[in-house]
């Protein structure tokens, strides 16, 4: 077939060097080049730089609203059979929508209509599924509202990340869509209506997200580091400085050898303790609302992400202090 491309982040560009092995893209559309880094280094997005390692042809938008950019895209997309959009980062008008003859067809991270919206891998690490999925769909004026042409359920394995399952979404998504196209296009699939009373919501996350609130269990804050690794991270303040933690563990009392004393059991407060069968070594632990965690690694501005240990070395007037204030 022949398939326009629109997509952004690295989902998208995964998505299109596996698509691009077996469909023919005569274009690809993706998001203008943004700035990134803490020099602001004007970087294009990945799914341009996978377009460009293949020789296909790009085109760059900021919106699609007017009609100067809409004709321009149906200048681009000619003899496109159905337009594929994984990870766009934008709505696309009405008229965009009705202009190749297989429709517009949308890869989603997510079983829907559960976790529609913008951030559906996020919000499945946070609420501790079990497993996942990608829907391929028909997309119309909603969000993520078109009827289902096909799903296929991905596993979420114990200490899956943000990106690591991503990935295989991408992986998996991408078989798919490669087996569902040709029987779209034959008239083999029957779209299903997605049933709205069953749909949940999801939003953009901003850094303020991953700050932490040390109210909260250690099992959610555990989650939320792998749910928003590599961003935005958590992190909390610590001494003035906002202090970034890696991988984390999460302990309940029982695992502990040394319980803290009542003083040491408020949120936020930082104490060394022994684990139940694991020697001598005291282990870096925090109170919170629910359970203990136990940061693997540690950062402040301007240093690396250092294992605890290292980290103790250069700042042990950290054990004793409370965090967030």
């Amino acid at each position: 077939m022949k398939l326009l491309f629109m997509g952004t982040p690295q989902f998208g560009a995964a998505v299109l060097r596996r698509l691009a092995e077996v469909h023919e893209i005569v274009g690809v559309v993706t998001q203008p080049d943004r700035p990134a880094g803490r020099k602001n280094i004007l970087t294009p997005p990945p799914v341009k730089i996978a377009a460009q390692d293949m020789g296909l042809p790009v085109m760059q938008v900021e919106k699609l609203r007017s009609a100067e950019s809409q004709a321009q895209l149906r200048e681009f997309s000619a003899g496109a059979e159905a337009f594929v959009v994984a990870s766009f980062g934008m709505i696309l008008p009405v008229a965009v929508l009705e202009m190749p003859p297989l429709k517009c067809i949308n890869i989603h991270a997510s079983l829907l209509p559960a976790y529609r919206g913008a951030s559906p891998v996020i919000q499945a690490l946070l609420d501790g599924l079990d497993h996942s999925g990608v829907t391929i769909m028909l997309m119309e004026k909603g969000l993520d509202t078109g009827p289902i042409l096909t799903q296929v359920v991905t596993p979420i394995e114990p200490g899956e990340t943000q990106e690591t399952l991503l990935t295989k979404l991408a992986r998996d998504g991408a078989e798919l869509l490669i087996q569902t196209l040709p029987r779209w296009a034959a008239g083999e699939i029957t779209p299903r209506v997605q049933d709205s009373s069953q749909a949940s919501h999801t939003g953009i996350i901003q850094k303020e997200a991953g700050r932490i609130n040390w109210q909260e269990s250690a099992a959610l804050i555990e989650r939320k580091s792998r749910a928003y690794e590599p961003w935005p991270g958590i992190y909390t303040v610590w001494n003035g400085q906002t202090l970034k933690l890696g991988r984390c563990t999460v302990y309940n009392e029982d695992a502990l050898s040394e319980p803290p004393g009542p003083g040491l059991r408020q949120p936020g407060q930082v104490f060394l303790s022994g684990l139940t069968g694991t020697g001598p070594a005291p282990q870096l632990l925090i109170a919170t609302g629910e359970g203990f965690l136990a940061p693997q690694e540690l950062q402040l501005p301007g240093k690396k992400m250092l294992p605890v240990t290292d980290f103790l070395r250069g700042y042990r007037q950290i054990v004793g202090s409370t965090l967030g204030a």
